[in-house]
């Protein structure tokens, strides 16, 4: 195979179906006029091996050239860094194993990297279904759902995805890692690319017009869990990449995670393990109670305590800020 116009790569871990359904998603995108693709699937050492959940090969398409990498398990930064350094486009894809395309997914952001060269690219993805009417009320106001526009509009912004997020080579100066291998949470290595792509002047474009579907059910205790997950993370950039903290941005968010009077007496408290218990109850009461009604003020105070709890244990478990 000659060098690609699009590398697609894929992490998995333990997704089962649910890679095959992402997998499913490429084959049936308009890939016209796209060229040669390749897609790499890496398999960071799954409990269920991945080649195991994978369509027939007859149903992929001639234009791309699929290649299945198992490895033992080594983290999400690792792996994503593994099947960069495998790529051999210029233009790399990074797609999530639990992300469901649009038909035209792809297309739009080969369209958008031609419109903003060497820039980096991502799309949103809202969750395909949710717990209750109020939880999908707080999840368009946390993840933005409303952004998403029908005709192409690039916000620049300086946060990232990684889960639908196209990047170009030509600009890197580290063609090796793309991310850091030794963040071992989920998102710390988002953190850390920020900083590193302002120092290197490479913009950051949200795509508002390019949509996929994040395949999961939101419920409030896994969210609930990932916002915990998400503190810990932001922990672990602080503590191992300190220049970060030089964006004006990320210094006070670090100061927001160090209150002082009856903030920090109202953190503490609700973000201790019996505050985190009981913000979850009443939450969970009222999502059952009143299914449809807004509950944006105690669904906030949730993932605030949890966020605190996550960065206060990330912060004892990598050192201090």
């Amino acid at each position: 195979m000659s060098q690609p116009d699009l590398s697609i790569v894929i992490s998995s871990f333990n997704r089962e179906n649910k890679v095959r359904q992402t997998l499913d998603s490429i084959y049936s995108n308009d890939l016209e006029g796209l060229g040669q693709i390749e897609l790499i699937l890496i398999d960071d050492g799954s409990p269920l091996p991945v080649k195991n959940c994978l369509p027939p090969e007859s149903a992929i398409p001639s234009c791309i050239h699929f290649r299945l990498i198992e490895q033992k398990n080594a983290g999400i930064g690792f792996t994503r860094n593994r099947g960069f350094r495998e790529s051999t486009s210029s233009l790399v894809l990074f797609l999530d194993d639990d992300i469901i395309l649009e038909k035209q997914s792809i297309k739009q952001l080969v369209e958008a990297a031609a419109a903003h060269p060497g820039a980096v690219i991502f799309g949103s993805y809202p969750f395909i279904s949710h717990q209750s009417r109020s939880l999908e009320l707080f999840a368009r106001k946390l993840f933005n759902y409303d952004d998403y526009t029908t005709t192409p509009q690039f916000k620049r912004v300086d946060a990232i995805t990684s889960g639908l997020l196209l990047v170009s080579k030509d600009r890197l100066t580290d063609k090796q890692h793309f991310y850091r291998d030794d963040m071992t949470i989920p998102a710390a290595e988002e953190h850390e690319i920020i900083s590193r792509f302002r120092a290197l002047d490479i913009p950051i474009y949200q795509a508002t017009h390019i949509r996929a579907m994040h395949n999961h059910h939101l419920e409030l205790k896994w969210l609930s869990n990932q916002q915990f997950k998400y503190g810990q993370a932001t922990a672990e950039a602080f503590i191992k990449s300190p220049e970060i903290l030089k964006m004006e941005k990320f210094e006070n968010f670090r100061r927001s995670m160090e209150p002082k009077g009856l903030k920090k007496l109202a953190l503490d408290l609700f973000g201790s393990s019996m505050g985190r218990k009981i913000v979850l109850g009443s939450s969970a009461f009222l999502n059952k109670v009143f299914p449809r009604s807004s509950h944006n003020r105690v669904f906030g105070l949730l993932v605030t305590a949890f966020f605190y709890a996550g960065y206060k244990q990330g912060t004892k478990r990598f050192g201090t800020v």
